[in-house]
């Protein structure tokens, strides 16, 4: 049995769905998120205004075999910054520090920020962690970033040459 879907479903919707967004000028569509499938169309991200959020919706009711929305977009108040807000800073901060190698990674969530990966020194760790501590909108941050044992340390070498168990 051969079923015939009407134009925009699937991948295809998804795409219709971002052409007819990025039509409207009171929206910056690089900060939503389209998922679609079956005639439903999620939306995911952050918008400026309340206004920008119901004209998403109203484009995304233009396109056709959407049959239901899923509407989780986020209205952020003048000078809120989100969680992809904060993730460029700390991204920038981070590239522009000398001490921290690009080892180091910072996840952004619910405006905390972890940072992991390996450094070879203990002043590498304390400047990443300080290169993000004042973005604005930072709750708090969490430093898991390991420190690398050293390769054949001179003390480690000269520990296992006086080792009696060593034969």
């Amino acid at each position: 049995m051969l079923l015939l879907m009407p134009r925009g479903f699937g991948a295809g919707m998804r795409g219709a769905v971002l052409r007819e967004i990025q039509c409207d000028p009171a929206v910056r569509p690089s900060e939503i998120g389209v998922t679609a499938q079956d005639g439903l169309v999620i939306l995911t991200g952050y918008v400026g205004s309340r206004g920008a959020k119901v004209a998403v919706e109203r484009a995304v009711k233009r396109v056709p075999g959407v049959r239901s929305i899923a509407n989780d977009l986020h209205v952020t108040s003048l000078g809120e910054q989100t969680d992809a807000d904060i993730a460029r800073e700390a991204l920038h901060r981070l590239r522009n520090n000398r001490a921290v190698p690009f080892r180091v990674q910072a996840v952004v969530s619910d405006g905390f920020i972890t940072l992991d990966g390996t450094v070879s020194a203990v002043h590498q760790r304390l400047a990443a962690e300080g290169a993000v501590k004042g973005i604005p909108g930072v709750k708090g941050i969490a430093n898991d970033i390991t420190l690398e044992a050293p390769q054949g340390s001179p003390l480690q070498a000269a520990d296992e040459r006086s080792s009696p168990w060593l034969v």
